[in-house]
């Protein structure tokens, strides 16, 4: 036989063996991706009061590694006196591992999910948002969860979860939109109104001081934390006012 056919069978060979490589590769990326995704709902889990996130470059997260003295730190992740850090060189990995999750856990949308169902996806639906808090379904979903039975800790959780997304993103409207929604509920069975007011105030005043720091902007500052309050408290009051 000539050389020729030998390097035509090779060939053959390869083409038919490269599609089950490519799916043992694929298959292997997405089980490292939800490692990742794993490992950070672990850490969000067994630190409910997380009140800070940073997505730092690899080369800030490995100086904060080396300087820190925990050793619950992971190469990846970084929790400490909840404050959480997360190196940026996994965002892309452990975004479309939680948007795969998420995806999964609301692919049988039901009014009433049960329990295990309604666990996965508040679990998967935080890990998303906090990586990409512009994501109306994630929202939705939480929502969906939220309204089948009224749990006041749940709802007052859900304040902590937008506070910490604004603590990084403070002007992302899905997220303030949310968290009216909440207060609207929490109206509904709370009595000290005025006291849940004086405090969205002062996350509002918190939130407007970022805006103009990150915005260079703290000449103006009065103003536009002015502006912000009223903006939101506004909203706030009418929410309260609907049937």
């Amino acid at each position: 036989m000539s050389l020729s056919y030998w390097f035509e069978e090779s060939r053959k060979q390869q083409d038919q063996e490269r599609p089950r490589m490519e799916s043992k590769e694929a298959a292997a990326a997405a089980q490292a991706e939800e490692d990742l995704l794993r490992d950070f709902e672990r850490i969000l889990h067994d630190d409910p009061l997380i009140d800070e996130v940073g997505f730092l470059h690899p080369t800030q997260f490995h100086s904060l590694l080396v300087d820190s003295t925990d050793k619950s730190t992971s190469q990846y992740f970084w929790c400490v006196d909840h404050k959480l850090a997360v190196s940026s060189s996994i965002l892309p990995d452990l975004y479309r591992a939680a948007r795969r999750a998420h995806s999964n856990a609301t692919l049988n949308p039901s009014s009433s999910p049960s329990a295990s169902d309604a666990a996965l996806i508040m679990t998967h639906s935080k890990a998303l948002l906090i990586l990409c808090a512009d994501l109306l379904t994630a929202w939705n979903s939480r929502k969906m969860v939220l309204s089948t039975n009224f749990n006041l800790s749940h709802l007052k959780d859900e304040l902590r979860l937008c506070a910490l997304i604004l603590s990084y993103s403070p002007k992302n409207e899905s997220t303030w939109s949310h968290r009216r929604w909440v207060i609207k509920n929490l109206a509904q069975h709370l009595q000290d109104m005025p006291e849940l007011i004086d405090k969205e105030s002062l996350l509002v005043k918190d939130m407007a001081e970022v805006i103009a720091h990150k915005y260079l902007l703290v000449q103006n500052f009065d103003i536009h934390s002015s502006q912000l309050m009223t903006f939101h408290l506004q909203l706030v009051a009418k929410s309260l006012q609907r049937d």
